[in-house]
C-alpha cells in the first residue's frame, strides 16, 4: 500500500522533524494531581417508536379472473402504443402463458430517456406515465396502472434515503463534529495531566478522535436552505453550491495544525492512518487500531472507506461517511490490556463533561438513537453496556483514569469478560495460523470489543454469517461466497431455497448431495431461529421492519387470486422483487449495517372517456405490513420532532399513508369479488408516486443522473476468495398483467425491479456512479444474470 504521495512525503518529514520538544505531558513534566473520579451516567438507548399495532384482514380470496389471451386484451392496441412496442411471439406464448410479462425499459420508446414530469426518479416517473395525463377528458384504456410491490417498495426506498441523507448533512453530521471536537480536546487535556504509561494511552485515545475529527473538517459544509434563508442569501445563492472534491492532501494540511500537540511517533501515525483512509484500497494494519490485537492478525479493509450509497454526492456526505466508517468498524478488541485500557479511558471520556456541563455521552446518545432507528442496533459493545458491566465488577459507578491501567483492575475486567455478549456477526479482516482449528464461535467470541459508534446488527448479515463460513472449522460445509438468495430463503421462500441448492452446486469445488443436504439443515435451523423473532425486535430499526416486510413476498397464491399470481414463475417474479428491494435496503444503510465477512381534472363539459381499469396486486400480507412500517416511521419522526411537515395533512409521509391504505382497501375489495367505483379507477390511475421521490432539500434541482433508478450495494466480503459479492439493481422493467375481474380482460402495466448479483476483487469496491455507467452507458458490459433469472425472460 503507497501510504504517502511523493510529493507529499517530503513534507510529511519536515513536518515531523520540525518538533523539537515534546508537548507537555510526555516528558519530565512532573503530573498533576489525579483527576477525581467521574461518575459513568447509565445510558438506555429509547426505542424510537412503540410497535405498530397489527390489523388482521379477513379475507376469503374469490376473485374470478376472466383474463385469457393478450389478444382478447380490450386494451392491447393501447397499451404496445403507450409503450411503443410490438411483442414478440415468444413474448406473446409467454404472456398467454403466465398472464405477465417483463419488458425492459430499453426496449421501449423510454430507451435512453426520462419522461416529461419525472423530475425526480427513474423508476416512480415510469409508474406516473402509465396512468397518463392529469386530464380526465385525456385517459384512454392503456391507462390501466398496476400497482406492485416492487413500486410501492421503491417509493419507500427513496423517501428513506433522502430523509437519512437529509438528517446526515443538516444534523447528523454537525452533532458528530462537535462530540469530536468536544472528545479531542478533553483527551488532550487529561493527557497534559498524566506522564508515562497513562498519558501515552490518553495521546493514542486524542489521535483516534483527531483522525475523523480532520477528515470532516476537511470537508465543504452544507448550509440548509432554511439557514440561508435566516443569513439573507442572494436568491441566486439559495441552491446548493457546486461540489468541491475534498483531498488527501487537503486532509494532511489540516493535520499539520494539530502538529505541536502529539509528539513524532504518534503524529506520524496519524498521517498514515488519513493516508490510508483517503487511498481506500487493500487490506492492511491499522496504525492506530492493530494494537489492539496480536501483531499482524487483526488488519484493516481499507477498501470500506471508498463512500458509497447516497454518500458519493457531496464532500460532507463523503467525510461524514469516512469518519463514521472509522468511527464503526475500528474496534478495542478486550483480550488484550491496551484494548480494555483505552475502552476505560473511553467511557470516562464519554462521561466528561462538555463545555455546556452536560457529559459528552449525551451527544453520542443523540447520534446513536437516530441512526438505530434507521439502520438498527450496534452489534458490538457500546457505552451503555460497557459501563453496566464496569459498575458491576468494579462495585462502584465512579471511575479514576488511573483506574485504567491499574494491572488489578485490568486482571479484575479481564476475568468476567465472558460475562460480556460476542458479537452476533464477524466483521473484521482475521489472518491468523489457529482460524482453520477454531468454530465461528469461538472465533466471535475472542472478537468482543468496544467500539464508540460500532456498525449496526442486522438479521440479513445474521442469516449471511451463519450460512458461510471462511477457513474456520465448520460441522457442515458452507461456501465463503454466499448468494443474498440466502435471505428469503431463511425468509420461508421456497423458490429461493431450491436456487440457493443449485447454487452450491455451481461452487468451486460443486457441494455434493451429502453436502447440499447438510447445508439445507443449516438453513433450516436458522429459518426456525427466525421465526422466534418478535415484532418488538423486528421493529427495533426502520431497516429491520423493511426487511421483515419483504418477508411477505414468499408465499404462493391459489384459487381466488388473479391468475397471474397463481403460476409458479410468479413465485420466481416475487424472488426478484425481494432482492430488488433488499439491494435498496442494503444500500441505504450501506454505513451503518455492519458486514458478514468470511475469513481468511379539467373542467371540460363534455362526457369524459370511459375510466381505464387498473389493478392493485393484493398480497395483503404486503399491504398490512406496509402499512404498519409507515406507521412506525411517522411515529418516530413524531417521537423525535424530525420533520415535523412531514406528518401534517399534505405531509408526504401522510399522503404516502393514506395512498397505501387507498390501495389495500381496493385490493380487499378485489379479493373479495366486489367491484370498484370510477371514482377509485379514476384515483388509482390519476395519482402518483413520484412525489415521494423529491429531495427534503428546499430548492433542489436534480441532473438526469441523480434520477436513476439503478444503484448498487457490496453485502459480504470474502478474504478467503478475496472478493466483494454485490447486489445491483439495472434500469426498472414495464410489467405487462393480464387480469379480468370484474368480467373485463384487460392488459395492466407497472414497474417492476431488474436485480443482479455479481463478484468482484477485494482491491476496490464499486460506486453507484461506477455501476450507472455500465447500466446507462455500455450495457454490453453488464455482468450477466443470475441463473435462476432465465425462466422469466422472453425475447
Amino acid at each position: 500500500m503507497n501510504l504517502f504521495p511523493a510529493a507529499l512525503a517530503a513534507k510529511l518529514s519536515l513536518m515531523v522533524l520540525t518538533v523539537c520538544l515534546i508537548t507537555a505531558g510526555h516528558g519530565g513534566q512532573s503530573a498533576a494531581a489525579d483527576s477525581p473520579p467521574l461518575t459513568l451516567p447509565p445510558v438506555t438507548l429509547s426505542a424510537f417508536a412503540e410497535v405498530p399495532p397489527l390489523t388482521t384482514l379477513e379475507v376469503t380470496p374469490s376473485l374470478q379472473d376472466s383474463a385469457t389471451t393478450e389478444d382478447k386484451a380490450a386494451n392491447v392496441k393501447g397499451v404496445m402504443k403507450l409503450l411503443g412496442v410490438q411483442l414478440t411471439a415468444a413474448q406473446k406464448k409467454f404472456l398467454n402463458a403466465h398472464k405477465f410479462l417483463l419488458i425492459p425499459k430499453r426496449a421501449t420508446r423510454f430507451k435512453g430517456k426520462m419522461g416529461e414530469g419525472w423530475e425526480w426518479d427513474e423508476m416512480l416517473g415510469m409508474f406516473d406515465e402509465v396512468g397518463g395525463p392529469g386530464a380526465v377528458a385525456m385517459r384512454q384504456p392503456e391507462h390501466a396502472r398496476l400497482v406492485t410491490p416492487d413500486v410501492m417498495l421503491h417509493a419507500f426506498h427513496k423517501y428513506f434515503e433522502n430523509s437519512l441523507e437529509y438528517l446526515e448533512r443538516f444534523d447528523l453530521a454537525p452533532l458528530l463534529r462537535r462530540f469530536l471536537q468536544q472528545a479531542q480536546a478533553r483527551a488532550l487535556t487529561y493527557r497534559d495531566q498524566f506522564r508515562g504509561q497513562l498519558a501515552a494511552r490518553y495521546e493514542v485515545v486524542a489521535a483516534q478522535m483527531t483522525v475523523p475529527l480532520i477528515i470532516l473538517e476537511n470537508a465543504q459544509w452544507s448550509v440548509s436552505y432554511e439557514e440561508r434563508l435566516k443569513q439573507g442569501w442572494n436568491e441566486q445563492d439559495l441552491t446548493d453550491k457546486p461540489d468541491i472534491a475534498e483531498t488527501l492532501e487537503g486532509a494532511l494540511q489540516g493535520l499539520g495544525k494539530y502538529q505541536k500537540q502529539f509528539s513524532p511517533e504518534v503524529f506520524g501515525r496519524m498521517a498514515q492512518e488519513i493516508t490510508n483512509i483517503y487511498q481506500a484500497a487493500g487490506v492492511g494494519v491499522s496504525p492506530l487500531y492493530g494494537q489492539y490485537a496480536k501483531e499482524g492478525e487483526l488488519k484493516t479493509d481499507y477498501t470500506q472507506f471508498t463512500p458509497r450509497s447516497h454518500y458519493a454526492k457531496t464532500s460532507l456526505l463523503r467525510a461524514y461517511f469516512r469518519a463514521m466508517m472509522y468511527l464503526g468498524r475500528n474496534s478495542y478488541l478486550l483480550n488484550k490490556p491496551e484494548g480494555i485500557s483505552d475502552a476505560l479511558l473511553l467511557a470516562h471520556l464519554l462521561a466528561s463533561p462538555g463545555p455546556d456541563g452536560q457529559p459528552l455521552v449525551k451527544d453520542w446518545q443523540k447520534l446513536m438513537e437516530i441512526t438505530t432507528f434507521y439502520a438498527g442496533p450496534p452489534d458490538d459493545i457500546g457505552y451503555p453496556e460497557w459501563r453496566d458491566f464496569l459498575v458491576k465488577v468494579l462495585g462502584a459507578e465512579k471511575f479514576s483514569p488511573a483506574e485504567a491501567v491499574n494491572p488489578e483492575v485490568l486482571t479484575k475486567i479481564s476475568q468476567q469478560l465472558q460475562e460480556l455478549r460476542p458479537p452476533r456477526i464477524l466483521s473484521d479482516v482475521v489472518i491468523s495460523p489457529g482460524v482453520p482449528d477454531q468454530t465461528k464461535a469461538e472465533l466471535l467470541a475472542g472478537a468482543k470489543a468496544f467500539r464508540i459508534f460500532g456498525q449496526r446488527f442486522s438479521f440479513d448479515a445474521w442469516v449471511l454469517s451463519r450460512l458461510t463460513a471462511g477457513q474456520e472449522k465448520t460441522a457442515v460445509r458452507l461456501p465463503s461466497t454466499p448468494t443474498a438468495l440466502f435471505v428469503p430463503a431463511a425468509l420461508g421462500d421456497k423458490a429461493a431455497r431450491e436456487f440457493a441448492g443449485a447454487f452450491l452446486t455451481q461452487e468451486a469445488p460443486p457441494f455434493s448431495d451429502p453436502e447440499v443436504a447438510a447445508f439445507y439443515g443449516r438453513l433450516d435451523e436458522v429459518a426456525a431461529d427466525l421465526k422466534k423473532v418478535q415484532d418488538v425486535e423486528w421493529y427495533s430499526s426502520v431497516g429491520a421492519a423493511w426487511l421483515k416486510l419483504l418477508g411477505t413476498l414468499p408465499q404462493t397464491f391459489g384459487p381466488g387470486y388473479p391468475r397471474y399470481m397463481q403460476g409458479k414463475l410468479f413465485t420466481i417474479k416475487q424472488v426478484q422483487t425481494f432482492l430488488g428491494s433488499y439491494t435498496e435496503l442494503k444500500h441505504d444503510t450501506l454505513l451503518y449495517a455492519k458486514q458478514n465477512f468470511a475469513e481468511a381534472g379539467d373542467g371540460s363539459d363534455e362526457t369524459p372517456p370511459p375510466v381505464p381499469r387498473g389493478f392493485v396486486e393484493p398480497n395483503l400480507a404486503f399491504w398490512q405490513e406496509l402499512q404498519r412500517l409507515i406507521a412506525y416511521t411517522a411515529a418516530g419522526f413524531e417521537k423525535y420532532g424530525l420533520f415535523k411537515g412531514e406528518l401534517e395533512e399534505y405531509g408526504r409521509l401522510n399522503i404516502f399513508k393514506e395512498r397505501v391504505k387507498f390501495y389495500t382497501s381496493l385490493a380487499v375489495k378485489e379479493l373479495n369479488g366486489a367491484p370498484l367505483s370510477e371514482a377509485e379507477y379514476e384515483k388509482l390511475r390519476s395519482e402518483g408516486l413520484a412525489f415521494l421521490a423529491r429531495p427534503f432539500v428546499e430548492g433542489a434541482i436534480l441532473e438526469e443522473k441523480a434520477k436513476r433508478a439503478a444503484l448498487i450495494a457490496d453485502i459480504h466480503t470474502d478474504a478467503v476468495k478475496g472478493q466483494i459479492l454485490y447486489e445491483a439493481t439495472g434500469e426498472p422493467y414495464f410489467i405487462l398483467a393480464l387480469v379480468g375481474n370484474e368480467n373485463s380482460s384487460r392488459l395492466t402495466v407497472g414497474v417492476a425491479f431488474n436485480s443482479y448479483e455479481f463478484t468482484g476483487p477485494l482491491t476496490s469496491r464499486y460506486t453507484d456512479a461506477d455501476w450507472q455507467a455500465r447500466v446507462y452507458a455500455t450495457p454490453p458490459q453488464l455482468p450477466p444474470k443470475p441463473f435462476w433469472y432465465k425462466p422469466l425472460m422472453a425475447r
